[in-house]
């Protein structure tokens, strides 16, 4: 992959490239084909883990459409390589790909955009409160999306495979585009939640500690009689720690998850490692930005809602870091074996 420009604008994807003579020729059919497998793989993963409420937002629904998407590709790339014999693959698969890249880099913005507006008007939070109307209309949205970007990649895209000479040798390649608002989401976002934390790096220690006492006490009805045994020795115990405000702990609860992937996508393109973005493993950068949203409508509406919510977001606790905000002491009930905290106004 030839990079043109930096940050992932536009880049040049190989198509053919010559061979160990001059009698025979590299078809790059196949490595994009396991490019494009793996990528499925990895988004089939993010699907698993995302299945409980992955249906009940707008986020979620158009994660499903790239997915379907996704297969297609794969589905193409594949047909392109059966029907080498007939069709150039320089030709088919700079039209796959050419396309492909412009699609997945126009999504994200607007994808984005109506995010903000979904999650402005959803009722409570709650999943469970996401009629069947809201859903059709989700489904409305993406395909209106989808049929909407085609048209303009089909009028504006550049399928034309170009010939060009690198260390004197001829290469055969095509435009292709990598998403920039990606990048710049996972920038903004990492450079924001790094200031904030730094703020009270001294303290962040001894928080991630309590949450994670806070996240066993969650999941009760998981643990073994010792493990219970010790924490209802010290559950009505007074924190002693202060108890960070609820905007710094949800913003740790969503470090704790997405630092990892935000770290690598900024990585990759300030070391110059090119991803088109018909190559990025692009449900998982919509996972992110539908964790995110879920934090910051959380945080907005948290003297309405409290944490006793089912939210549209199965990556991070935000029960856990809005029990954290919280300066009450925690208590547990072993018959019942829930956790009671008293709710006071953040």
């Amino acid at each position: 992959m030839l990079n043109q420009h930096k940050p992932p604008a536009v880049m040049m994807a190989i198509v053919w490239s010559p061979g160990t003579n001059d009698n025979f020729h590299h078809d790059e059919t196949l490595q994009y084909l396991l490019i494009l497998c793996t990528k499925v793989a990895l988004n089939t993963f993010v699907l698993y883990f995302w299945r409980r409420s992955i249906l009940k937002s707008l986020l979620g629904i158009c994660s499903v459409s790239m997915y379907v998407a996704d297969v297609l590709l794969v589905c193409a790339v594949s047909s392109a390589w059966i029907l080498r014999e007939n069709l150039p693959t320089s030709t088919s698969m700079c039209f796959i790909l050419a396309h492909g890249s412009t699609i997945y880099a126009l999504l994200p913005l607007p994808i984005l955009i109506a995010g903000v507006f979904d999650y402005a008007s959803y009722p409570n939070l709650d999943k469970t409160h996401c009629s069947r109307r809201r859903v059709v209309s989700y489904c409305l949205f993406a395909v209106l999306l989808w049929v909407s970007v085609i048209i303009y990649t089909y009028h504006s895209t550049n399928t034309q495979p170009t010939e060009i000479y690198k260390d004197n040798l001829k290469l055969i390649v095509c435009r292709v585009h990598g998403s920039t608002v990606v990048f710049q989401f996972s920038m903004y976002v990492l450079t924001v939640m790094i200031l904030i934390l730094l703020l009270h790096l001294k303290k962040l220690t001894g928080w991630v500690s309590r949450a994670k006492k806070l996240a066993k006490l969650e999941n009760l009805t998981f643990l073994s009689d010792q493990d219970y045994s010790q924490i209802e020795e010290s559950g009505n115990s007074e924190i002693p720690e202060s108890s960070p405000p609820l905007f710094v702990s949800l913003t740790l609860g969503f470090a704790m998850n997405w630092v990892p992937y935000l770290l690598i996508s900024v990585t990759c393109v300030l070391v110059d490692f090119a991803v088109p973005a018909y190559a990025s493993v692009n449900l998982l950068w919509m996972a992110c930005a539908n964790s995110l949203m879920v934090g910051i409508a959380f945080w907005l509406k948290s003297d309405k809602i409290g944490p006793f919510t089912k939210f549209p977001d199965d990556t991070c606790f935000w029960k856990v870091y809005w029990h954290l905000s919280n300066e009450s002491p925690i208590t547990v009930d072993k018959t019942s074996l829930y956790v009671t905290i008293p709710i006071q106004k953040v």
